[in-house]
């Protein structure tokens, strides 16, 4: 049991260490390196990890998970252990500075004074002791330090600066623990999805980019009612926008027209504006028809929508969307795409007669002269296409940024309060010098910057000093006068 209880014993005792303090940092910092050198999940674009990284390469950092190393199970809890090391010395220290700070050495006496490390020996004069405190304390609150009266009735002059710099480093730590808790948080509770909407749709569920796996519920539907874009004089894409409204209950609750860096925010969830382009397929395509019939040239105007039959004539024949390719390309035997931009399409229409079988014709909207053999009877010319498109947004549900919001706001409150306040006593009482004459010691302390607090330190001594000689100076003058 003794040897156990050691073992115990000496684990904590490294675990409160610096030494282990500084080993955890170093490995959170690591982990923090990688995962911004490493293109992370949540902010890749589809397909661009696996054109960036070779397979093999792939693999292993996948494994690892350093695609998502805010969100891995090893980077919470290296987060958790560095706040239980901060959080154990933290404990090991604090119970003696927290003395110190609500119960600090207020009086004094001549050996107390004598073992500071800076001290200085003021000369009485002609003063009785009751009225050289009297004019050292006067003198003291006119440049600003004010001695403690209940302390003056001791017969001890004691003043103070900046007590609350003690507990500086305390704020460090506690505002590191709170970032390191907000961290956690989001790394086991949050995500970062995607959602890709058509005007008119409406959606409850978000595709998740942080962590693999089925979609993740939102709680509430979030609908796209428009989405655009807004171009430049010379045409080029300026900014893209959507118009969100957030349905709960069966009621719209929310709405806003959202940008790039202008989110709409429900329930802690964050819709960012990503992309908007177009599906390469056509909402709408507007064909014109013409074909024999009795001698005559017939003329129609076609505007057909994926999966919607459209008569043609008045003999009963319908004509039916067959295929859309947006930007046609002939790759070896392989028709293909090279975008979803209408530049080039190539359109099959199906025409079925009453009775008969389904016949296929291939227009070129671009070269029309080449169009591949139409047996269906009907000749047709491309006019126009209306594509459908998609926004893009980015989803955010990030429930521990307040803490981190919080805690950063904390952690600059205490460097600034650990860099450049310094706590500082000085104690006064009235004793003898090394003469063996009457006169008031004062030492002094401070919790740093030992080089400007002795500065301050001697000028405040030299201030004392004159004040207790120009008394002294005054008293003998109107002495004769009395």
């Amino acid at each position: 049991m003794v040897n156990r209880q050691s073992s115990v014993d000496r684990f904590l005792r490294f675990f409160s260490s610096l030494k282990c303090g500084l080993l955890l940092l170093s490995l959170v910092g690591v982990a923090v390196i990688l995962g911004t050198l490493i293109l992370q999940k949540p902010m890749a674009q589809e397909g661009q990890i696996e054109q960036i990284y070779a397979p093999q390469t792939l693999r292993l950092l996948n494994a690892l998970g350093l695609f998502d190393v805010f969100h891995t199970r090893w980077f919470i809890l290296l987060l958790g252990l560095l706040g239980a090391n901060i959080t154990l010395t933290s404990i090991e220290r604090f119970p003696q500075v927290w003395r110190l700070f609500v119960r600090p050495h207020l009086v004094a006496d001549a050996a107390f004074i004598r073992a500071l490390p800076f001290q200085r020996e003021i000369a009485l004069g002609s003063h009785a002791p009751q009225e050289a405190m009297a004019l050292a304390c006067g003198k003291l609150r006119s440049l600003g330090y004010a001695p403690r009266p209940a302390v003056l009735r001791q017969g001890t002059v004691y003043i103070e600066k900046h007590r609350v710099a003690r507990l500086a480093p305390y704020v460090v730590h506690a505002s590191l623990l709170i970032i390191f808790a907000g961290a956690i948080v989001d790394g086991a509770h949050g995500y970062r999805g995607f959602i890709s909407l058509r005007p008119g749709m409406r959606t409850d569920t978000v595709e998740p980019l942080t962590t693999p796996g089925a979609p993740r519920r939102l709680g509430f539907t979030i609908r796209c009612d428009a989405a655009g874009m807004d171009r430049y004089p010379d045409g080029s894409p300026q900014q893209y926008w959507s118009r969100l409204a957030v349905e709960e209950n069966g009621r719209e609750v929310a709405r806003k027209q959202i940008f790039v860096n202008d989110p709409l925010t429900y329930k802690g969830v964050r819709f960012f504006q990503a992309n908007y382009g177009p599906t390469g397929t056509p909402r709408k395509l507007v064909m014109e028809a013409s074909w024999p019939e009795n001698g005559v040239e017939k003329r129609q105007m076609l505007t057909l929508a994926p999966g919607t039959p459209v008569q043609l004539g008045a003999q009963g024949d319908t004509v039916e969307l067959a295929d859309f390719i947006p930007d046609f390309v002939l790759e070896g035997n392989q028709i293909s795409s090279r975008s979803d931009e209408p530049r080039n399409p190539a359109i099959r229409l199906q025409v079925t007669r009453p009775g008969g079988e389904p016949r296929s014709a291939w227009i070129l909207a671009k070269l029309p002269e080449t169009h591949p053999p139409n047996d269906t009877g009907v000749s047709f010319r491309f006019v126009n296409a209306e594509m459908e498109y998609l926004t893009g947004l980015q989803v955010a549900y990030q429930p521990g940024q307040w803490l981190i919001w919080a805690g950063c706001l904390l952690l600059t409150g205490g460097l600034m309060m650990a860099l450049y306040l310094s706590h500082i006593r000085i104690w006064g009482v009235v004793g003898t010098d090394r003469k063996g004459q009457p006169a008031l010691l004062l030492g002094g302390q401070p919790s740093k910057y030992r080089e400007n607090f002795e500065r301050k330190f001697h000028a405040l001594a030299d201030e004392l000093d004159t004040a207790l000689k120009n008394a002294t100076v005054k008293v003998t003058e109107a002495a004769p006068a009395a």
